[in-house]
């Protein structure tokens, strides 16, 4: 009864192989005009990312806003043209008759002095476009860090995925060694079960792996927003190698940092538009000079002579100066310039926590690189440690000296502590990388993926 369930028991594993070796494997590409590199996937979202895109359009906005600042300097020309009828028994018509007109005019409109608001809105407008340009290189630093994050996820759970796939060859093989063994009488069918129900928790790790594969790749498609359909096979760089463990000390890195992040700009630029519109707020309290001209010329047929006569005749000009003197404007000069400084006020404290934001966000990143560092330098005198151990105990086992339960669970320490390398291993590239990022350094991850963040901006 125990050699018919073990027997079946093998076919299901056996079965389940033949079905999981039929699976796709990222890193053999057919075509390559689907391979996606680095590089290539933070090209395409800079190219097509609805943020940056959305960001894009708010430059033109800005520069549009810019051009109706400007222009506001420059004189104002109206035209307008009448033709009227009139019907009157007034005393200077002959009876009610019916009578037709013309009217025609020029009118144009020159702003002298006002308060310096025309100068400081233009001066606002080009902070406001340098800003509108900020925000798409931030969008895009955001992008780009979401991406690398991505595709160290991508590149991690791919080794991972290769490591089991070696684990289960090699526990293939111990199942294979075991069961010659068993006929040669050098182990029990208690021991070779032990051997089945290993080899069937590493093929469970494979699964497990491949399929965490496959969710890293679906989640890096989703940040490109590629469809389902979309062909997306990741080019992997042939061989990763760790940064230098050597850094700067954290105050040489956080210069390098405030003078390179796009945030800190941003919200200098915000304060200095709010010194302006403070500015242009006290203007109110000041008088404005306006010119004004126009010309106009009429033609009614109740009069005598030409169409052309007329309207020469009657052409009247004006020009005219306008002094506005602020006296009382209901308090409304008062409360603009208080809100303005309210809002100068605001603009200091984002100023200050962006600022902050950005160094604490800094800080947390230096010290997980530091604790990674030190987490993968465990974890390699870990993996040294459990296979000599491994090694050890195979031989034991080899010899008859061990069973297969102490030899299972010494395998199993092994495999945790390699597992446990290779995520450290990634861990510390990841967080350096992240570093390197807010230091406005290029992201590379082998010889075949480089990407300059000043090529994308």
């Amino acid at each position: 009864m125990k050699n018919r369930n073990m027997k079946r028991y093998l076919n299901i594993v056996l079965f389940a192989a033949v079905l999981f070796s039929a699976c796709p494997v990222y890193g053999v590409v057919p075509d390559d005009s689907e391979k996606w590199t680095l590089e290539k996937c933070i090209d395409y979202a800079l190219e097509n990312n609805i943020t940056i895109l959305r960001s894009k359009n708010s430059i033109e906005t800005a520069e549009a806003n810019l051009l109706q600042s400007k222009s506001s300097r420059l004189p104002s020309l109206s035209g307008s043209a009448t033709l009227s009828g009139n019907s009157s028994r007034s005393f200077d018509n002959t009876g009610g008759e019916f009578s037709k007109g013309a009217q025609a005019s020029l009118n144009t409109d020159v702003p002298i002095f006002r308060g310096g608001v025309i100068n400081n809105n233009i001066k606002a407008g080009k902070i406001d476009l340098e800003k509108a340009r900020l925000d798409v290189e931030e969008a895009q630093n955001d992008i780009v860090l979401s991406i690398t994050q991505a595709w160290m996820n991508i590149l991690f759970a791919r080794e991972n995925y290769n490591y089991y796939q070696d684990v289960v060859e090699t526990s293939t093989a111990s199942l294979e060694r075991s069961r010659a063994l068993l006929e040669a009488g050098s182990v029990s069918r208690q021991d070779l079960v032990e051997i089945q129900a290993q080899y069937a928790s590493d093929r469970y790790s494979l699964v497990t792996a491949k399929n965490e594969l496959d969710i890293r790749v679906t989640n890096l498609k989703t940040i490109l927003d590629l469809s389902y359909k979309t062909a997306f096979n990741p080019q992997f760089p042939d061989s990763i190698e760790l940064p230098d463990k050597e850094l700067p000390d954290f105050e040489v890195i956080a210069q390098e940092v405030l003078d390179v992040r796009p945030e800190i700009e941003n919200s200098w630029l915000s304060e200095n538009v709010a010194q302006l519109d403070l500015s242009s707020a006290k203007a109110g309290y000041l008088l404005t000079l306006n010119f004004s001209a126009s010309a106009s010329s009429s033609y009614s047929d109740n009069y005598m002579g030409s169409f052309g006569t007329q309207m020469n005749d009657r052409l009247s000009q004006y020009l005219g100066l306008s002094l506005n003197i602020p006296i009382f404007s209901r308090n409304e000069n008062r409360v603009n310039v208080a809100r303005s400084k309210v809002n100068l006020r605001q603009a200091e404290l984002n100023t200050r926590q962006t600022r902050n934001n950005l160094l604490q966000t800094l800080e947390q990143v230096y010290v997980d690189v530091k604790a990674q560092q030190e987490r993968y330098d465990a974890a390699l005198e870990k993996v040294s440690s459990a296979s000599i151990s491994y090694k050890y105990q195979s031989e034991q086992f080899e010899l008859g000296m061990l069973n297969a339960v102490d030899l299972r669970q010494s395998k199993n320490a092994f495999l945790n502590a390699n597992a446990e390398l290779i995520q450290a291993r990634y861990s510390v590239l990841l967080y350096r990388k992240i570093l390197d990022f807010y230091r406005g350094k290029p992201i590379s991850v082998g010889a075949d993926d480089t990407v300059n963040l000043s090529d994308g901006r």
